[in-house]
Order: C-alpha cells, then structure tokens, then sequence
C-alpha cells in the first residue's frame, strides 16, 4: 500500500504559520505531490514564493475569520487529502508556564484552551465537507506530550497541560465520529518534540538533555509519521521518531 501522502495530487490546509507550520509548509510543497496548499495564518507571517501556495488571514479565537477563510477553500477545492493543525500557544507577553498552583489564573486557562484546544474542533468542523470523499485523507494535529496525563511524572504548566489533554480528548472523540462519517480520513495527533521555535526556545536550556529539533527536522519527521499511518491509527497519539504516546 502507497503512503497516505503519495497521491497523484494533494490539497492541502496548515493552519498555523509559526515554525513547525511554516516548516510543514515548506516540506510538503518541496517533497510531495501537492496540487495547492492553503495555509491559515495570522497576518500573513510566513510567505512561500510557489504558485501553489495560497495565505489566508485566520485568527485562532475569530470563528468568523476561520469560516471566510473556509469558504474560500470550498470555492477552489472540491476535496482536501490533508488538514494540518500547528497552532498553539505556550506563553505571550502576559501568560508564562505555571510553575505552582497559586500562579494559575482563569484568564490564562482559557485564552490557552481556546488557542490550543478550541480551535481543533472549530477547525474540523469548517472543513469536514473537504475531508469527506473516497480517497484516503488525513487531520493531523500538533500537541505535546505534555499534555498525556500518563505521562505526567513534573507536573507544573498548569493552563498548557489541561489545554493540550483537552485538544487530545476532543481529536480522540472526533476520531471516533469520523470513523461513520469520514471512513477514509485518519485523525492522529502528534507530538514535535522539542523544536528550536519561539514557543519553546524560552523554556529550553543550555543544559537540556533531551534532542532539540530544528523545525526542518521536525516537520520531515512528523509528515514521514504521517504517510505511514493506517486507517487503524486513526484516534492515536504519536510522537515525531513514530513511537505511540498514553493519553
């Protein structure tokens, strides 16, 4: 069986302009089949210079702009092989990781669940139609293995560790959905590793004992992932080297 990427045309949608999506971008256009690829992004911060790369203005918490941008996807395409999802949120000028209890606010939980939770869902749902066809199609979507509960052995980033388990239980239910609706779309969330990005680069240091990606070598990392997975796969969790992540 060919990979779920090796088709004779893809249309594709990354929403997310940062490093691992502008990255994404970047691979996808120069590696594989790609007919046109649609990258949602606010105010335009990454550029490709490519006649197949289209940038559309997407604000994370403007359901509006997603459903504009959605609609002219649908007038374009009749079909899309693959959505994915890298926007996320670890810090900004007011919200730093949590290191204790006392430090958690109501302002930071939400604006983080609605950036790295919210959104997936929102997302799916303005583009199912494009994903419900007879060929194979895939909705990936960027978490972080700090948000598997198993996994949790420190403790502490309280707003982006509920945010991130909250964006895993909403891909795993809507996997589960789409298996009726959708039973030619696999929907996987993946974990990056630890990459050289403006997200993580602050809470990365000098000292760090574990592999820092560039976002080169994660974005090849997570697509390889990605044209290996099965139907079967559909409602897992993987990291970037393929390994499955507990929820």
């Amino acid at each position: 069986m060919t990979g779920a990427l090796q088709q004779p045309a893809l249309n594709v949608v990354v929403a997310g302009g940062g490093g691992i999506g502008a990255a994404v971008a970047q691979r996808l256009l120069a590696h594989y089949p790609v007919a046109r690829l649609y990258m949602l992004q606010r105010s335009g911060r990454c550029q490709i210079d490519d006649a197949r790369f289209v940038s559309l203005p997407v604000e994370a918490e403007d359901a509006a702009s997603l459903a504009m941008a959605a609609g002219h996807i649908a007038g374009e395409c009749s079909e899309l092989h693959l959505v994915f999802n890298a926007v996320g949120m670890l810090h900004d000028a007011q919200f730093r990781p949590e290191k204790r209890l006392k430090d958690v606010s109501p302002a930071a939980l939400n604006r983080l669940a609605a950036v790295n939770a919210w959104f997936l869902p929102q997302l799916a749902l303005a583009l199912a139609p494009l994903l419900r066809h007879s060929q194979r199609s895939l909705l990936a979507s960027v978490s972080a293995r700090v948000g598997s509960i198993t996994d949790n052995d420190m403790g502490g980033w309280y707003s982006y560790r509920a945010s991130k388990a909250a964006h895993n239980m909403l891909l795993r239910t809507l996997a589960r959905e789409w298996r009726v609706s959708h039973k030619h779309c696999t929907v996987a969330a993946l974990h990056p590793g630890t990459v050289k990005t403006g997200l993580s680069e602050p809470y990365t240091p000098a000292n760090y004992g574990k592999r820092v990606l560039t976002p080169a070598e994660s974005a090849e990392a997570l697509l390889n992932v990605l044209d290996g997975l099965q139907a079967t796969d559909s409602g897992k969790f993987f990291a970037w080297d393929g390994a499955e992540i507990p929820w």
